[in-house]
């Protein structure tokens, strides 16, 4: 039977190793009048009369040429914002109302009535609170119910309840390195503003993981008791499709840059910026860092425009336009370049040349090639900046592999295909055992080197159909599609842990790494694609607890 493939969702739009980047402005052409001397004592008169009209047609030209591309460009910028804001608003009224379903959960309200007055807690260490919340069956219970909301939620990636004393009882990635469980929150202000009894939303870097984020917040109440509080973080890579154009940025209420498409303009902030009256605790607290650079963003200085920005060092005026959402403490700012008004002068120039010039059809001709030309490098590049995007949305920007927002894209094809087929699927979730302890003593350069070729080895150990996800941290999904047989995967698995287990020569000496293999086959142990990824992860920890280096299958003990 021919092996079904599961669709490309992605080719890398860059494979022409060009960068796509903005475009070069096109030089201004001029030349000389070069008048007859045999007509210069008798067309003297007319030549100055000629001249004088061509300079004043050429100013009236150009100066309407700019003020077109001006009303085009805020046209265009205005139609862009109002798109972004809407689909930003439309966003952030979902996350809003994640935390709000989630706080009337019966499992919520009873951990929060069980651990929310513990004078306790609030006293002891975090280690010493975090033993305590893990010991509890039923938090344990709620810690999987959370993980499995965040699987289903794909724009989430963590959820975690909050006591009055500010302390996370239970959170989603409850019993990981980066646990929020044990952790307090109290001078959050999503926090506050939840324990008030209002919605409470924020931008700040996470306490535990340091990704920058959005956070969302909603009382959990008791008839008209707050007993406590439902976080959601949504980190900001996902966002990035926020910003959609270049020069658009996102900033929040103290006018810090937290989202744009360039990278390098985040965390910078706009001129004037509020977090200037913020104490150096304060911006730590909320930022992690004291000092900000602030953007180059100042007015151009034409009293005839003055949206007119000057941004950068390029030369070129951009017209800005910011709108403000202030439900959520943020505000979008787009700046769209208009070249035409700074070559103003040279196109009057160049103008007043080509009319009394002997070569002006040799100019026209070649201005037509060269507007040709940046035509159609414009539109190649665009193409390439579009392709990019859609690769960084579907790929891991570290190791090449798909990201896990297509890992249920991909299994959702792979079961309609078995189901047609009667054969197999199966999902194997991998962990590298050791990673964590290479990562903290050799750095996180060694650590990224190490996931690179670990991905490397992953792609070569399967076929051309089945696929490589990198799911996060040091885990992997691999999705074996069209198997004979259930029991097929436990070759595949066992290839897989043979090159993982291999040495990595990127030190020296080289490291050592095992893995730990979770195994679960359609129809077998699911036929949705989150309960065979829940599967598969509980395989995996089996398999750790088990003694590491190893592979399990899920089976009903695993529940």
């Amino acid at each position: 039977m021919e092996t079904e493939s599961p669709p490309a969702i992605f080719r890398d739009a860059n494979q022409d190793g060009e960068h796509p980047g903005a475009m070069g402005q096109p030089a201004a052409f001029a030349s000389e009048p070069g008048l007859a001397r045999h007509f210069m004592a008798f067309g003297a008169a007319v030549v100055v009369v000629w001249l004088g009209l061509c300079w004043l047609a050429a100013g009236e030209y150009t100066a309407w040429r700019a003020s077109e591309s001006l009303a085009h460009a805020e046209h265009d910028l205005r139609q862009g914002i109002d798109d972004m804001t809407l689909g930003i608003q439309r966003t952030l009224s979902v996350f809003h109302g994640i935390p709000s379903a989630l706080g009337r959960d019966r499992a919520v309200v009873e951990a929060l009535k069980r651990f929310g007055d513990r004078p306790d807690l609030a006293q002891s260490s975090k280690e010493r609170r975090q033993a305590v919340l893990s010991s509890d069956p039923r938090l344990a219970e709620l810690n999987r119910s959370l993980a499995g909301s965040v699987e289903d939620l794909a724009a989430v990636s963590v959820i975690w309840l909050i006591n009055p004393a500010g302390d996370a009882i239970a959170a989603s990635n409850s019993g990981k390195p980066d646990s929020f469980a044990g952790t307090n929150y109290s001078d959050r202000t999503y926090f506050t503003e939840a324990m008030a009894g209002r919605f409470g939303h924020q931008f700040a870097l996470g306490r535990v993981t340091n990704i920058p984020g959005l956070f969302f917040s909603a009382p959990v109440r008791d008839g008209d008791r707050v007993l406590g509080v439902v976080a959601i973080k949504i980190d900001l890579p996902y966002l990035s499709s926020w910003v959609n154009q270049a020069n658009a940025f996102l900033s929040d209420n103290y006018g810090v840059v937290i989202l744009a498409q360039d990278k390098a303009l985040e965390m910078r902030t706009l001129p004037g910026a509020a977090v200037v009256g913020l104490s150096t605790a304060e911006r730590i607290g909320r930022y992690k860092r004291s000092e900000f650079t602030e953007l180059l963003l100042v007015p151009w200085g034409s009293a005839g425009h003055p949206s007119l920005h000057r941004w950068g060092s390029d030369g070129v005026p951009y017209v800005r336009m910011s709108t403000i959402l202030p439900e959520d403490d943020l505000a979008l700012t787009v700046l769209e370049p208009v070249p035409r008004i700074a070559t103003m002068e040279a196109d009057r120039l160049g103008l007043f040349g080509l009319a009394g010039s002997l070569g002006a059809l040799i100019i026209i001709l070649v201005g037509a090639l060269i507007h040709h030309w940046l035509d159609r490098e414009r539109s190649r590049r665009n193409r390439v900046t579009r392709q990019r995007i859609e690769y960084l949305a579907t790929h891991d920007v570290l190791t090449g592999l798909f990201s896990r927002s297509v890992v249920d894209q991909f299994i959702t094809h792979g079961i309609a295909g078995a189901r047609r087929s009667g054969r197999g699927l199966a999902v194997l979730f991998i962990d590298l055992d050791q990673f964590k302890e290479v990562n903290d003593s050799l750095g996180h350069d060694v650590g990224d080197l190490i996931l690179k070729e670990a991905a490397r080895r992953l792609r070569q150990a399967v076929r051309g159909a089945d696929v490589v996800i990198r799911q996060g941290g040091d885990e992997f999904i691999v999705l074996l599609f069209d198997l004979p047989q259930p029991g097929d995967a436990a070759n595949v698995a066992g290839k897989v842990l043979a090159v993982l287990n291999e040495p990595y020569t990127i030190t020296d000496p080289p490291q050592t790494l095992s893995a730990s293999i979770g195994i679960a086959t359609f129809p077998e142990d699911g036929e949705t694609p989150s309960l065979l990824l829940r599967h598969a992860d509980m395989a995996m920890y089996r398999a750790k607890e088990g003694g590491r280096a190893a592979y399990r299958f899920y089976g009903a003990a695993d529940e």
